[in-house]
């Protein structure tokens, strides 16, 4: 947790370089204005800042979050293109939806102090270049009087391939008081509102061969079982690398879209008569569709959304992390077939295919596409749902795992960029991840035959989507935050450097801190979380079949 703000400020900085030797070869008209102006920040930089409050917050949500692991898509997958974006040593992280909140009172700048950004998209990955343009953005000091709000649309993004989403509404709120300094309630305040989105209509983690080439066992697989597709459209259950213009044939579809909101506020300290600053992230959606437009699909009903708050008082015993953990009730052609909530936090469902026998014990003629959840489609495109021991005529090869919360929560002493104890949390409404079982491990890392692409280590997680990811973090000194503006030892100067609190069309040509990067930067805010906690190799546990196979 020790260094944060530096190293926010430092990423930056040099994103915001970056942007100025980008706009100096692009348009030599504007090349010495943007240099200067660079220069003027990173001298004004290196002054010792004034610190104006003893208060530094940040609040981060995203609509969903796509991550892929180094090395785990192999060159037969069925979309081959996204072989560049993890790497051996570094994964892909893509988030959409983004809204992020910070207040930082000993920034070393004025205009950083507060700082409220909304975006479509960010990515993180490789040595892809990230598409910028599309964000709002609002700083202070000085203060805004009004929030601003903007339709955008997400840029081009190499995650296309799996993700697609509507129009973004933006809106960013920065404040910063003349005689209060942050204390102004709600200091900094961002939300998305997106539009449809969808995610999943391919698996680009395995190779894209048939299950029937597949080494499993005998009487594994019926042979009256042709799929139309192979392993990397889940044999026909997905749409594969053309996307639907509807959404159909993905893993997960949010027909209305997601809202998020984060935000930076300075409330009454409780037990004391000191100000504490408050970090709240919340994410609002009503329906959430699983394998959409089949008749094996599911749809999941928010009914109670996700709200992650962190509160620094400056006191240890007042200080605290709370999560509202979501509940969500699973239902199938209207009847209900569990609930994840505080006490069912996951549920897995096997996705299979027949076996021999499974075909002697139904009486529908069925169609040649995987077992979901105890349920087959047949020929004439409806359902039918299977009892023992049609069930156990099943070879079951993927689990898709359904779980809420997933709240993790750290604290540290820490002097940097005050001196005091840092609060960090963060939590997801619902996370959607497709796991491998031992059966298909076992013939996807088999040497018998010679089938293209084989042998094949298969990644502990094929897919992992994470609907409303939250972070959020608080620090405050000890004695609570300080109201008014303490302005001694600040850089000259509280101007905004001009068009950083100006739309994303106009703010995309102005190379200056935070304007060519922010896409980066939003997606750092969410993914360096906990702040201390270094990042995971693998986005989820190895699934527990998978797990005893290993041991």
């Amino acid at each position: 947790m020790r260094h944060r703000g530096i190293r926010t400020l430092a990423l930056g900085s040099v994103c915001g370089l970056l942007a100025v030797m980008t706009s100096a070869a692009s348009q030599p008209s504007e090349a010495s204005a943007a240099i200067s102006t660079g220069a003027a920040i990173l001298a004004a930089a290196q002054q010792e800042p004034a610190d104006a409050g003893h208060a530094v917050g940040h609040a981060g949500s995203a609509a969903i979050m796509l991550r892929l692991l180094p090395g785990s898509i192999p060159e037969t997958s069925i979309l081959p293109d996204l072989t560049r974006l993890p790497s051996e040593d570094r994964p892909f992280d893509a988030g959409y939806g983004l809204a992020t909140a910070q207040l930082n009172t000993n920034a070393a700048l004025p205009f950083e102090r507060t700082i409220a950004q909304a975006t479509p998209e960010g990515s993180l990955f490789g040595d892809i270049e990230t598409p910028t343009g599309g964000f709002l953005v609002q700083t202070a000091a000085p203060d805004n009087a009004e929030p601003a709000t903007e339709q955008l649309s997400a840029p081009d993004s190499p995650g296309d391939a799996l993700v697609s989403i509507g129009d973004t509404t933006a809106t960013v709120h920065a404040r910063w008081g003349k005689e209060d300094g942050p204390c102004v309630d709600t200091a900094s305040r961002a939300s998305t509102e997106t539009g449809r989105l969808a995610a999943g209509n391919a698996i680009p983690t395995l190779p894209n061969i048939d299950v029937n080439d597949l080494p499993l066992p005998n009487d594994a697989v019926s042979g009256r079982f042709r799929p139309d597709g192979g392993l990397g459209t889940l044999s026909g259950l997905l749409s594969g690398a053309e996307q639907s213009d509807d959404g159909d044939g993905t893993l997960v579809r949010v027909p209305n879209g997601v809202d998020t909101t984060s935000e930076i506020s300075i409330v009454d300290a409780p037990g004391s008569d000191g100000k504490a600053v408050r970090s709240t992230s919340t994410v609002r959606t009503k329906k959430i569709e699983l394998l959409p437009g089949s008749p094996l699909g599911m749809t999941a009903t928010v009914r109670r959304p996700a709200s992650l708050t962190v509160t620094a008082t400056g006191d240890e015993k007042t200080s605290e992390v709370d999560f509202d953990i979501p509940t969500i009730s699973v239902k199938r052609g209207g009847r209900e077939l569990f609930t994840l909530d505080a006490d069912n936090r996951s549920k897995d469902l096997p996705i299979g295919v027949p076996k021999p026998a499974l075909h002697q014990r139904t009486k529908a003629k069925l169609a040649s596409v995987p077992i979901v959840a105890g349920a087959a489609r047949t020929a004439k495109g409806t359902r039918v749902e299977l009892r023992d021991p049609a069930r156990r005529a099943v070879s079951d090869l993927f689990v898709l795992r359904l779980s809420v919360g997933g709240l993790n929560q750290t604290s540290a002493e820490t002097d940097t960029p005050i001196s005091g104890t840092e609060y960090a949390a963060s939590a997801r409404l619902l996370d959607v991840q497709l796991l491998p079982t031992r059966a298909l491990a076992n013939a996807l890392a088999s040497k018998k035959g010679d089938v293209a692409g084989l042998p094949y280590e298969v990644p502990s997680t094929l897919a992992q989507y994470s609907l409303g990811e939250q972070t959020a973090g608080a620090l405050v000194a000890p004695g609570g935050v300080e109201c008014g503006t303490i302005v001694a030892d600040a850089p000259a100067g509280d101007a905004v450097p001009p068009g950083l609190n100006i739309p994303s069309t106009a703010a995309t040509s102005v190379p200056l801190l935070w304007a060519g990067a922010a896409a980066v930067l939003l997606g750092v805010v969410l993914l360096t979380l906990p702040f201390r906690t270094p990042r995971r190799t693998t986005p989820s546990p190895v699934p527990r079949a998978y797990q005893e196979d290993r041991k």
